[in-house]
């Protein structure tokens, strides 16, 4: 399976709008609805907000170039799980034990085994944890997706998808005319679906799928719809005013979103230069940023708060140049502390 370097910048991206995605949100917040800081605050925010429609795709993607055609045995997947649980799982649990202990210490846990694994279980700990509960789940069920793409048309198993991804949308409301509270419909596959299903075929049909996400009416019709549903989203946080559901639009430009990406990404492809090295570079850091990024976000709001910093453009700012560096840094330092333990290593 040759390498696909947009890949990787797509995860790139990905990881960046992950963090922005946290620095803004206290602005979605706390901002004046009617000023223009707002508003530049909430179009950035809601805009970003298809990175981890991008994550289950590229993730998806990945899955089926390298499955799509394997002969598929337990052992197979069991090693390949196996090394999701190595690669993915353990650094999850090991950063939510340290977000553990130092929220307990800033008050913001009660402090207790139950509790933390309850937060292991459910990721519910930091805003980004859920992402880790949902894509092992994802893996898990490795062998269907490899059954499904093997005996289901992509337009009906896509179809079939979406219907579930609208369905979940109402699940809420369903369970509470029920009397069943289950807080946690959006940390289960099927709230999910639709992206890693239209991710595992633009996989099997990969070089005839890409050369679409290039094609002008496709992004123009992609950047329309996403510009519609942008301003329509801003129209309803400025005025507190629902026309109509907008989550089931959303669905739809997320897909659009990750299809203007992955042609950009293609694009980058073509050339070699400081912005793919740094995208790259970006890309391996990824997951280590996704994890720890948040603690930072913490640590550095609740600090200027306890000083008496309330000031939002002030807040913004410190978060946005924290977040950008300091996670980035950490993940830095590591690598090449374990590169030169290697080195240190005989033969």
């Amino acid at each position: 399976m040759a390498h696909k370097k947009e890949l990787d910048y797509m995860n790139g991206i990905g990881c960046l709008l992950v963090v922005l995605i946290h620095v803004l949100s206290i602005g979605v917040n706390r901002a004046d609805r009617s000023s223009p800081l707002a508003a530049a605050v909430y179009l950035l925010w809601r805009l970003a907000a298809c990175a981890v429609p991008m994550f289950l795709y590229t993730g998806a993607v990945k899955m089926a170039r390298q499955f799509g055609d394997a002969r598929l045995t337990p052992g197979v997947h069991f090693r390949y799980i196996l090394r999701r649980f190595t690669k993915i799982y353990l650094p999850y649990a090991a950063w939510v034990v340290v977000y553990y202990l130092f929220f307990l210490r800033i008050g913001y846990v009660r402090g207790g085994v139950g509790e933390l694994a309850s937060y292991l279980l459910i990721g519910n700990l930091s805003a980004q944890f859920y992402y880790v509960v949902v894509i092992m789940q994802f893996y898990l069920l490795m062998p269907l997706w490899v059954w499904m793409l093997r005996h289901v048309r992509a337009y009906a198993a896509i179809g079939v998808s979406l219907m579930i991804r609208l369905c979940m949308l109402q699940l809420p409301a369903v369970l509470t005319g029920l009397g069943i509270e289950f807080p946690y419909t959006n940390r289960i596959f099927p709230a999910y679906l639709v992206f890693w299903v239209a991710g595992l075929y633009a996989g099997k049909y990969y070089d005839a799928f890409t050369p679409t996400t290039r094609e002008r009416p496709v992004q123009a019709v992609s950047i329309l719809t996403v510009a519609v549903y942008a301003c329509l989203t801003l129209r309803e946080y400025v005025t507190g005013e629902t026309l109509f559901d907008l989550d089931q639009i959303k669905i739809f430009t997320d897909l659009l979103s990750v299809v203007l990406l992955h042609g950009a990404a293609l694009k980058l492809t073509e050339s070699d230069g400081p912005l793919t090295r740094a995208l790259g570079w970006v890309h391996r850091a990824s997951f280590s940023v996704f994890l720890s990024h948040c603690l930072f976000l913490t640590a550095v709001t609740a600090s200027l708060e306890n000083a008496g910093v309330t000031r939002l453009s002030v807040l913004l700012a410190a978060r946005f140049l924290v977040c950008y560096t300091v996670p980035f840094l950490l993940y830095y330092v590591f690598h090449r502390a374990s590169g030169w333990r290697e080195r240190r290593v005989p033969s």
